[in-house]
Formats: structure tokens, sequence, C-alpha cells
């Protein structure tokens, strides 16, 4: 076995297979199956005793089969010592290190290595490893990632290390090896020619690093050529180097979002058409025309059929007999929600005299009063960078005797304002709320159009993107599913919402949010079968729909429905979000929050094909709404807001929903605030941004998300400490 790096596929395959059977006749066999321990629910912990059919957690002289389906396993401390075969014969679910976890793969003390101490991931079906930052694994000899014919194997690294003592092969005898090196480092102690085989075999390389013994680089330049191993998914660059003193080959990567090469738009005649045309790039562009170069400029975005081919993007429009000009869009990239902090979006402020339906206070008052004993708002948003026809007075006055003014969300230019902050700012977009309950009324529904309409103007003008997220709190069950599903036809059919360039695709889908089933907290009545149909029926329309769901989702406990219908509906959706707002209130409780929930949310969602994106916030405060303590869960300067994002990073998660852009009524707003208590109203009781000590500017918290939107995609290392200084 020693020399099977240099076999051909053929004679591997048998070589392999007899090894297995060997393998079995002399290891203790025992499989990974936490369904059968009696104590229920299991906590997927590798180091359960119950969660084996053996009854106990295999070290050396086992051989550890993963083949039981969906369940994943946990190490979250030193473990193994075994020979440990994924997807062989069954679907091998997930096996995360973890950090604190260290796992020793194959059972080199048996004395044939050749025998029991390689290791598969996706031997003959499924099978998954993942290692977050902090997690540890030693091969103890061959690694195989998708063996056999048939076998899909995924190796994923967010972190952490990982040494394989003996060869290395995706795809080697058949089957279909993956591994994304996204963050720590691999080390290699063999390397070859034939080390990546089979279609869809891919290395790609992210923030992480590959090691390889010996001088490599003809190997893996060939390997790049071929496209067997990439860089950022093939966004970014490939680079190999060979360090003669260490004798070691490295392969890192550069994501090519963070390059600032110019991007030139050709425009061509081709009989009565125009043919604009540019080179791909990982940075998104879109394509925008004007008639006029004089000041104001007002660029439109163009929603033509753009055709990417051989590294060019295209696009063919008639002739038109005004004279036009045309540039491209720097923007965010709409297709994928993958590497995106999206934040919510209200969107629920008016005022009287703003325009709008309601024509009344909404969201900022109680009973029309516009006083500070009304309030329903513990911090203020910075207004002074609005214009007077933006703000609208309230019975409220600063130290100084002048009226406390505030926003509406019809005033389109208001919210253009704020998506230039996110512009300004590299945030990616939001997830605007669409309250059902409010739809029934036409005047409330007049007023939810208007700021879609304000929302779609924002995102085409700064380039962002943006997505509906339907809440069906206090939505009375009898009209739940007309409601919601003769809604989004109005918006796409009425207001043709997802032929805007900016409107947010995932997996070729436009996406559609809906929050608020499943919470047994007395507001949310649907049945299981009522979500189940609106599900169903949103997919129907070729939708990818993600879920708000309870935290505790997964489990059917605290602020889930208990019924057993509920897993199947969670389940179903496309992406889970669980809400996490409330959930703790300081960075020990995030880290216990990700470990308890995220780690095995995340195994769960991966096993069953579906994405996953934590919630993370700020901090929270509702006295003014509801009577909670003012500051009730402190921001501490953005270190609690950043420890969460670091803890959903770490745990390997590829998208993160940001709670919120504009919720001042619960504390959770992410945009510019009131920086200093001095600015504030000199009536009633509200929080500054210094409440806690630190001197910030209005902007720290859409400075702290454009950090955070960079970690997450790996655009800065993964860390602890918040990267950038106040104020």
């Amino acid at each position: 076995m020693k020399n099977l790096p240099k076999l051909c596929g053929g004679l591997a395959v048998w070589v392999l297979l007899c090894a297995g059977i060997s393998a079995q006749a002399q290891l203790t066999a025992t499989t990974w199956n936490p369904a059968g321990n009696p104590n229920q629910p299991s906590d997927d912990m590798w180091t359960t005793a119950g969660n084996w059919s053996g009854g106990a957690a295999p070290g050396a002289g086992y051989k550890a089969y993963f083949n039981a389906g969906t369940a994943p396993c946990i190490v979250n401390r030193a473990v193994g010592g075994c020979q440990i075969s994924i997807g062989d014969g069954g679907p091998g679910g997930i096996l995360i290190v973890t950090n604190g976890g260290s796992l020793s793969a194959g059972d080199n003390t048996a004395g044939n290595n050749g025998n029991y101490a390689w290791t598969a991931i996706g031997y003959n079906n499924t099978g998954e490893m993942d290692i977050a930052n902090g997690g540890s694994v030693t091969f103890n000899y061959h690694l195989w990632i998708g063996l056999n014919a048939g076998a899909t194997g995924t190796f994923i690294m967010n972190g952490g290390t990982a040494s394989v003592a003996g060869a290395f092969g995706l795809g080697f005898s058949g089957g279909t090896g993956i591994a994304h090196i996204n963050g720590g480092t691999l080390t290699l102690s063999q390397w070859a020619t034939n080390s990546i085989q089979g279609s869809g075999s891919v290395l790609d390389i992210g923030g992480g690093t590959v090691v390889i013994a010996g001088n490599q680089v003809a190997s893996v330049d060939s390997f790049i050529a071929s496209g067997k191993i990439s860089a950022y998914g093939g966004a970014g660059t490939v680079a190999c180097n060979y360090n003669g003193t260490a004798n070691t080959t490295t392969i890192t990567a550069t994501n090519g979002s963070t390059s600032s090469s110019a991007v030139y738009l050709s425009i061509q005649l081709s009989g009565t058409n125009l043919v604009l045309s540019w080179p791909t790039s990982s940075v998104y562009y879109g394509l925008q025309s004007t008639t006029n170069l004089l000041a104001p400029v007002v660029w439109e975005s163009l929603t033509n059929t753009v055709i990417t081919t051989n590294g060019t993007n295209e696009a063919i429009l008639p002739l038109l007999s005004q004279t036009t000009f045309f540039s491209l869009n720097h923007g965010v990239d709409a297709t994928t929600m993958y590497g995106k902090l999206l934040m919510g979006y209200q969107g629920w402020f008016a005022c009287p005299n703003d325009g709008s339906a309601p024509n009344q206070w909404w969201h900022w008052f109680h009973n029309q009063t516009p006083t500070a004993a009304n309030a329903n708002m513990d911090f203020l948003p910075d207004t002074s960078e609005f214009a007077s026809n933006e703000l609208f007075n309230t019975r409220m006055t600063y130290s100084n005797g002048s009226p406390v003014q505030l926003y509406s969300s019809a005033v389109q230019e208001t919210v253009l304002r704020h998506f230039q902050w996110m512009q300004e700012n590299q945030l990616d977009g939001v997830f605007l709320q669409r309250f059902l309950s409010d739809l029934s009324s036409p005047q409330f529904f007049s007023f939810r159009n208007q700021v879609t309409a304000n929302v779609r103007a924002g995102a085409e003008a700064y380039g962002r993107v943006f997505a509906i997220m339907y809440d069906v709190s206090g939505q009375p069950t009898n009209t739940l599913v007309s409601n919601i599903t003769n809604d989004w036809l109005y918006l796409v059919n009425s207001m043709h919402i997802t032929n805007s360039t900016r409107y947010l695709y995932h997996k070729g889908k436009p996406v559609v949010a809906i929050w608020g089933f499943g919470f047994n907290d007395g507001n949310h009545l649907a049945s299981p079968q009522q979500a189940q149909t609106v599900i169903n029926w949103f997919k129907s329309q070729g939708v990818t729909v993600m879920g708000g769901v309870p935290t505790y989702w997964r489990t059917l406990q605290n602020d889930s429905y208990t019924n057993a219908a509920w897993t199947s509906v969670y389940l179903s959706f496309d992406v889970v979000s669980p809400w996490a707002v409330g959930r703790f209130g300081n960075n020990a409780g995030a880290d216990s929050y990700t470990a308890n929930i995220t780690v095995p949310d995340l195994a769960e969602c991966k096993t069953n094909g579906i994405d996953y994106m934590p919630v993370v916030f700020p901090g929270f405060s509702w006295y003014n709404e509801n009577g909670g303590p003012l500051n009730q869960i402190p921001r501490n300067g953005g270190s609690f807001y950043w420890r969460q994002v670091y803890d959903d990073v770490q745990a390997g998660c590829n998208m993160i929903y940001g709670a919120m852009f504009d919720e001042v009524n619960e504390g959770t707003a992410m945009y510019k605030l009131v920086p200093t208590a001095a600015q504030l109203p000199a009536q009633g009781a509200f929080l500054a941004l210094n409440c806690d000590g630190i001197t910030l500017n209005s902007d720290w918290y859409l400075r702290l998300a454009n950090q955070a939107g960079k970690m997450l995609r790996g655009e800065i290392p993964l860390q602890t400490t918040i990267p950038i200084s106040p104020p």
C-alpha cells in the first residue's frame, strides 16, 4: 500500500478493497449511530459511548464506520486512534472537528498501516469532514476523499490544522473528491501527478494554505492549468512556491475580489444593435446608462440579459435614436447569498405630512403623540446629513430648545441615503421586511409598496442587493396562505421586483424569506400544514425559500412548537436562519450559543443539503417600546457584535444575517446613530453610542459591519479583536 499513489486506478481499487476486507476482519467494527442512543435526544458527540453501535467511543483497535445517514458527529476534545471510513455502505453524514477538538485518524499501532491506518471520506457513498478554527486532525496514513465509483467525499477546512502521513487522493479510484481549504493549514507528506482524479474533483484554496513535501511545482501547476486546483471557487488566483531550504511546496491563493485592476467597457455596432462587453471579474459590475452627462447625472441600471462566455460578459441592446452613454457600476454580486452579511431593513417609519397614505406617526411614537413620554425607540438616528425636506418635527426638544426631527421611510431621498451609506461601507444589502398583518389595510399596503420601490431604487443606484422577507407575526390563519401568495404575485407581476438587476438570487432563483413559522409565543399560529403549503407554493414559483425560524427549531424545544410535524417543515426550507436576538447577552453567552446551537445546527443543515444563515446583533434595548431595562444587552463598543461574527465564521458559516439596519425600537440598529448623550433630546430616556463609556462616531457600526463582511469572505484574517479603532 505504500506505493499505491503510483499504481493505476484499477489496481488501486483492487488493493484498497482487499485492505478493507482485511481491516474488517482484524479491527473491532463500530458504527456511528446516535439514533440508537437510549438517551434521546443525542448530543451528537463522538465521546458519548451511547452514540456508537458497540456502546463505546472507538480508539485503537477499532474501525469506525459512518454510514447511518444524516446524524453529524462532533469532535471537541482529543479522540480517535482508530480507522475511519465515512460513507462506507451508506450516507456518511458529517464529521466535525471543532475548536478544542483533536482527531487521530487511522490505527497505526496494529502493525499493518496498509490495512488499518488509511482514512476514507466518501468511501463508496457520500461523506464529509469539516475542521473549524482551533481543531486539528492527524491522518496517520493515506487519506482518500471520494474514493470509489459513486462516492462523493468533501473535506472542508475553515481553520485549524491537518496533516497526512501517507498519500493524498481526491477522486482517486472513480469517485469525486472535493477539498475546500478556506482557512488553516493542510500538510501533505506525499503528492503525485494523479493525486486529483475524476470529473468534479477539485482542491479549492481560499484563505488557507497547503504545504507539500518536496518540489511539486510542476505537478501543481499542471493541476492549476486543468482547473483541478482553484482559488476562491474560481474567483481568485492560485500561487505555488517551492522553498529549497525547507524542501516544501506551498500553495496559497489571493481573492480576486480585492483586486483593483480596472475593468473596461467595450461598445461595438453590429447591424442595428449595440454589443456591450467587458471582462468577467470576481467583483460584480452592473451595466448602467444615461442620456445626459451634465450634472446632475442620473444613471439607470439596465436589466438586459448578460451572457458570459470565455471570460467575457456581453449584452446586446437595440440601437437607440437618442444619444446614450454607458458605464459599469461596481456593485455586489446579486447571484448568491454565499459570502454575504445581509441586514434586515424594517423600513416602517412614517410621519405626518410625509406624502404617504397613512399620514401619521408610525413606529416612532405611541398614540400619535410625538413626545418623549410616548416614544417608541431607545436609540435615535443621526439625521445631521439629512435635507430639510426629509425631516419632520416632533414635540421633543434638544437642550437648546430646537425641535427633535425624525425621518420617514416613505421619502425616497432618505432610503437612497441609507443605501449610499451601505455602498460607502461596502455592505452587501438588505432583506426588506414586509409584514403580512399590514397588507390588509389599503393605506399601509400603499406605504409598504412605496418603501419597496424606494429600496429597489436605492439598491440599483448604489449597487447593493435586496430581497423580500415576509413576517407572518399576527397574521390570522384563515387568510395566511391566500394573503402571502397573492402579495408575492403582486410584487412580481405588478411591481416587477424580481426584474431588478439588484434583486437577490441564490442557486439560480430569486430569494424570498419567511419569518415566523413555528414560534410558540402565541403570535404565530400557523399550523405545520399551512406553513408547508406556503413553502411548497413558493418553491413551485421557482423561488429559493429562506426560513426565519425559532432558535430551537432542530430540537423542537423552548421557543419552537414541539409538534414533530414541524421538523419536516423546517427542513423543507432552502436556507434556515434561527432567530438569536436576546438569546444571550455577553461574549461568554455568544460562545456557548455557537457551541450548543450553531455548530450542531450547521451540521444538521449540511447533512440535509440546506444552507445556514446565523443571526448576529449589536445589542438590545426596548425600554420605551416594551418597558424592558434601558441598555438591556450592552453593545460594549462593538465587541459583543464582533464576537458573534467571529464565532460564526470560525464555526464554518458562509453567510450571516445582521439584525438590523434601522431597528431603533429594539436597539439593534446598525446605521448612523446619535453618538453622545449631549446630542439626545432634553426629555425622556434614550441611548447614545457612548452609553458604555466608549467614544464612537455615528457610523461606527457601519464600519464594523464592513470589517465583519470582510472576515466572513476571508478578505481579512479570522481574528477575535476588532481590526479597526474608534471613534
